[in-house]
């Protein structure tokens, strides 16, 4: 067995990690360098394997630096399965869309101050289309249902508690080579206990092998209890002041925390009823 880190080593974003085995190669994950406009492009456009020569794709979870770079995959080649929870695929069937329209954006912006310097223009590297026709090739599978995924590999989906759908990857795997057997846990994004909305990550005994994520690794985290406490006294603050507050969040997953928590205080009457507008089209579509 190889395994090869393509991306999310060095940095958060761009998760990407190929395993060789029995003359297969496995993708876990496919995510999209996230950065400033051309760097990204740069980084996005070049995938360091052949993508047609990629037999499955296994995804984590649905955020676009875990999954943006799937239509662009599959343009260049891979016709393969790609193996998700069912919550990640509907979620993929809005967002993947929606970042290729981002992308074609930015390409846009670059080719506008690129055509300024007299720099030859810049193709974009997918377009909506090819975001569409790639969720063609997801297929679905719930967690704990072990699924033969490649000769000697079976996979297991296990809940990873950071947004909907999102899974650690179980490998249980048959090297014929050597005549090894071996288990590898690939953690995805790892969620925190006690969140109102998600389980929390499951454990995952006897791992030969482990690829974790460790974005947040040296933090320590302040109890849900007190961020809770802390968003309603900025509320209290913001409406004695009889202002307005503007709280910029990620899409999916952290929206739909603020929506709950913001309508769990009410209910507790920490503050009066006050209206509260969700100004981001994927975030309505994703809640």
């Amino acid at each position: 067995m190889k395994l090869t880190f393509c991306g999310a080593a060095g940095t958060t974003t761009g998760s990407k990690h190929l395993i060789e085995v029995n003359g297969q190669r496995i993708l876990l994950d496919c995510g999209l360098y996230q950065g400033r406009r051309h760097e990204a492009f740069e980084r996005n456009r070049d995938f360091p394997f052949d993508p047609a020569k990629i037999d499955v794709v296994v995804l984590s979870h649905a955020h676009i630096d875990h999954s943006g770079n799937l239509p662009h995959l599959c343009k260049r080649g891979f016709s393969g399965n790609i193996f998700a929870t069912p919550a990640t695929r509907d979620l993929c069937s809005i967002m993947l869309p929606d970042a290729a329209h981002i992308h074609e954006n930015d390409i846009r912006w670059l080719n506008k101050h690129r055509k300024q310097d007299k720099l030859p223009q810049l193709e974009a590297s997918y377009a909506m289309i090819d975001a569409e026709k790639c969720l063609r090739q997801f297929v679905s599978i719930g967690y704990h249902r072990p699924m033969i995924i490649a000769d000697g590999v079976k996979m297991t989906f296990i809940d990873a508690g950071h947004v909907l759908g999102s899974a650690q990857v179980i490998l249980d795997i048959d090297d014929r080579q050597t005549g090894k057997k071996s288990r590898l846990l690939f953690s995805g994004d790892i969620g925190r206990p006690n969140n109102d909305l998600l389980i929390d990550p499951e454990p995952c005994e006897k791992v030969d092998f482990l690829i974790m994520e460790s974005t947040y690794g040296g933090r320590k985290h302040e109890l849900a209890t007190d961020a809770r406490e802390h968003l309603c006294r900025i509320v209290r603050r913001i409406l004695q002041q009889r202002g307005k507050l503007i709280i910029p969040a990620f899409a999916v997953e952290r929206t739909q925390q603020l929506l709950y928590t913001l309508d769990h205080l009410r209910h507790e009457q920490s503050f009066p009823p006050i209206p509260t507008f969700v100004d981001s089209p994927l975030a309505v579509k994703a809640t």
